[in-house]
């Protein structure tokens, strides 16, 4: 057994926000003398690969969730099935990983295969609660939902509280003992002198993601603003203008989107959790477009619009014309009094169990 409790961080690959929450606790890992272990697949891979380049990576099935309609019910209707095979997969290389790698302990930032009976096993996610439009679908979403979570040990809820940041979405299931870490961020509060009038923000899956750039692109280039468009691209660094107001970046590490971030007006971007987390952290104003077909992200931009934080466009019909002065009179996200309040002592029960 060796000194230095290795523990398995595995985040989901459905976008970068999985794995970006994940940095603050791979950094508190490190810090309380734990060797982390990273697993994922895809672009979020190639982030953890770039910002912890010291760290065992291990491939793990990518579940590579796509939106090709706006329709939640048929996107996930006709992918169920391979989803299914993927969480098998993930649990079966799981036991070997423990076994050849000797982790100690697993965290699992909803992949749903990534429990053991050989170590603790810790399950991050800020849906309890899954959002649908049909009752009959929500009912058997969510029992699907809490199965999978109690098959871990703990639940780890990247909030204050539950029901707090995330509203509803995290409401408790019976019987689930949780943690709160608090809201987790890879970024600081701070500000410094404008250098863009916006900073839009791309991540998710695709093909959505891919048609957002395409209308942001043609948006911003009629618009006598100076703009920053990062793809979310994290395999390969490009950079390029779409006219001479507008740049383009596939990817910025973790030091250089804090600069972006701090040095733009106001941030156009998706309402997925780990975003907003971020956007709390510095407090930015935002317009919030949600991915189509995501009703996680559509119930959390109504939840920021009813709170008066920021305002939101549908995809089909946004207009930065409108959309970005409306933002602008919006406060905008209220720094949090502390990120990651509970994250310290989690990690130290944690790693009390395995030492």
């Amino acid at each position: 057994m060796p000194a230095t409790p290795r523990v398995l961080v595995a985040p989901l690959d459905w976008g970068l926000g999985h794995a970006t929450r994940c940095a603050p606790i791979i950094r508190e890992l490190l810090r309380q003398g734990a060797e982390p272990v990273l697993a994922s697949a895809g672009r979020a891979a190639a982030y953890l690969r770039a910002e912890f380049p010291g760290l065992e990576l291990i491939g793990f099935p990518a579940y590579d969730v796509r939106y090709p309609t706006a329709n939640m019910y048929w996107n996930m209707g006709i992918q169920a099935g391979r989803l299914l095979r993927v969480i098998r997969q993930e649990h079966r290389l799981l036991q070997a990983v423990i076994r050849k790698w000797n982790i100690r302990a697993v965290v699992s930032d909803n992949r749903f295969g990534c429990f053991s009976s050989m170590a603790p096993c810790v399950f991050i996610t800020h849906q309890a609660n899954l959002p649908f439009r049909s009752w009959p679908l929500q009912w058997a979403a969510n029992r699907a939902n809490h199965f999978f979570m109690r098959q871990y040990g703990e639940w780890w809820l990247p909030d204050y509280m539950p029901e707090g940041f995330s509203g509803a979405l995290s409401s408790p299931p019976a019987r689930m003992p949780y943690r709160c870490l608090g809201m987790l961020s890879r970024f600081t509060p701070g500000r410094q002198a404008p250098a863009y009038d916006v900073l839009a923000l791309l991540s998710g899956p695709e093909p959505q993601r891919s048609r957002l750039e395409e209308k942001l692109c043609l948006q911003l280039q009629g618009l006598p603003l100076q703009a920053l468009l990062v793809q979310g691209k994290a395999e390969s660094y490009r950079e390029f203008e779409a006219a001479p107001h507008v740049k383009i970046v596939s990817f910025l590490g973790e030091a250089g989107l804090q600069k972006a971030l701090a040095g733009a007006r106001l941030a156009v971007c998706r309402p997925g959790y780990s975003t907003l987390m971020d956007l709390a952290a510095t407090g930015k104003k935002a317009l919030l477009i949600p991915t189509p077909g995501q009703p996680e992200q559509e119930y959390l931009a109504r939840l920021l619009h009813a709170r008066g934080i920021c305002p939101f466009q549908p995809q089909q019909s946004f207009n930065l014309a409108q959309g970005l002065p409306l933002a602008a009179q919006y406060p905008g996200f209220p720094p949090p009094a502390q990120i990651g309040e509970g994250l310290e002592a989690a990690v130290k029960a944690l790693l009390a169990r395995v030492q």
